[in-house]
């Protein structure tokens, strides 16, 4: 809580407003809604939690992949994976009531959606009207993964989102993030020949006994976090080259060992830990 101000430097509300805030009617609570951006640039903060529902949550989601908007990125500083949809691309969506998946030919999207989930939106400046980004969070404690301590093989891939896929291999690249994993799945022989023989190598030492290999199969990338799971078809480019302009992985040694969650300047409460992150705009590479 700000101690002048009496309001809440996560929510903008104030302590009298959240703890009667199960008890208010829903046009009350819409009207405290309302008046949080003014709270927010008077207290300086670039980052509000918006008042969604499970099903805005979800109607949101459903909306910007069918109007091929904006890109998902699921990861953290320097292991991410970004998912969009191309204008005119073919894409099948799964809508329930736990969430959203989408499939395309270079890739696809799996968030859950459920109550423990919230919206933070990012702005560049305090109030300004429209986000550089929206956040989906958990509650740092739900969001917990398992940590590998070096590469390791974690079976056939029994949550790939196409079934044929789920008797595959997914191995565990273990950098060491207890948000998210960065994984790739692959059948392919020799790759999984080269793989297993570096099983239980800290990350990064065994990228010159594989990354070679990784590098010519360009198997599919799979990135999880607590609330979403993104699987990357795409070539992976090689070194000095661009990413391609659709679904791709970014996989930075020099960038992970910053130890950044998220990208400098997006400062999470430290309550919260993030699933995926929504950009209107493509971030840039």
């Amino acid at each position: 809580m700000d101690e002048r101000s009496g309001l809440c430097l996560g929510c903008a509300r104030s302590g009298e407003e959240i703890a009667v805030w199960r008890q208010l009617g829903e046009a009350e609570r819409r009207r405290i809604w309302a008046g949080l951006p003014t709270r927010f640039e008077r207290l300086g903060l670039k980052l509000a939690r918006l008042p969604w529902t499970e099903a805005e949550m979800r109607d949101f989601v459903r909306e910007k992949l069918q109007r091929r908007e904006g890109s998902w990125a699921v990861g953290c500083y320097g292991a991410v994976a970004e998912f969009r949809v191309a204008p005119g691309e073919a894409c099948d969506l799964d809508v329930a009531e736990g969430g959203v998946t989408a499939r395309s030919a270079q890739g696809a999207l799996r968030l859950g959606i459920g109550p423990a989930v919230r919206v933070l939106a990012l702005y560049e400046t305090p109030g300004a009207s429209e986000p550089l980004a929206l956040v989906f969070a958990l509650a740092r404690q739900r969001a917990a993964l398992p940590v590998a301590g070096g590469l390791a093989s974690l079976g056939p891939d029994r949550r790939a989102i196409e079934p044929p896929e789920r008797q595959q291999p997914l191995y565990d690249l273990g950098i060491g993030r207890g948000t998210m994993r960065f994984c790739i799945r692959t059948g392919n022989p020799a790759l999984m020949a080269v793989l297993n023989a570096a099983k239980g190598l800290p990350w990064p030492d065994y990228l010159p006994a594989v990354g070679g290999a990784i590098l010519k199969e360009s198997p599919v990338r799979v990135v999880e976090s607590a609330l979403a799971r993104a699987e990357i078809r795409t070539p992976i480019p090689p070194p000095g080259t661009s990413s391609i302009a659709g679904p791709h992985t970014h996989l930075l040694p020099e960038l992970l060992a910053l130890g950044h969650e998220v990208a400098p300047g997006v400062d999470l409460p430290a309550a919260f830990a993030a699933g995926a992150i929504f950009y209107p705009e493509p971030p840039a590479d």
